[in-house]
């Protein structure tokens, strides 16, 4: 399989990693303080030493951050 790209830097490829829990690779991305993961499930975050699915995750500050963005933008353009 080809390295994947990140979801929040789809200019990157993710860099394989192995986990001390799995065996097989899983993928993360190389942009500083993302913490986004990738493997044969999907996109997750590593929250206290466990993998956290994007369903299972409270909408955090920076969701929060884009939302404002994209408001101030669409202002900004009409």
């Amino acid at each position: 399989m080809a390295r994947p790209p990140c979801d929040s830097h789809p200019n990157l490829q993710m860099v394989p990693l192995q986990l001390e829990s799995r065996r097989a690779f899983v993928y993360v991305c190389p942009a500083p303080s993302c913490g986004r993961h990738y493997d044969d499930q999907g996109y997750f975050e590593v929250v206290d030493g466990q993998p956290v699915r994007e369903e299972n995750v409270a909408p955090s500050r920076m969701s929060s951050a884009r939302e404002i963005l994209r408001a101030i933008r669409a202002r900004a353009g009409g």
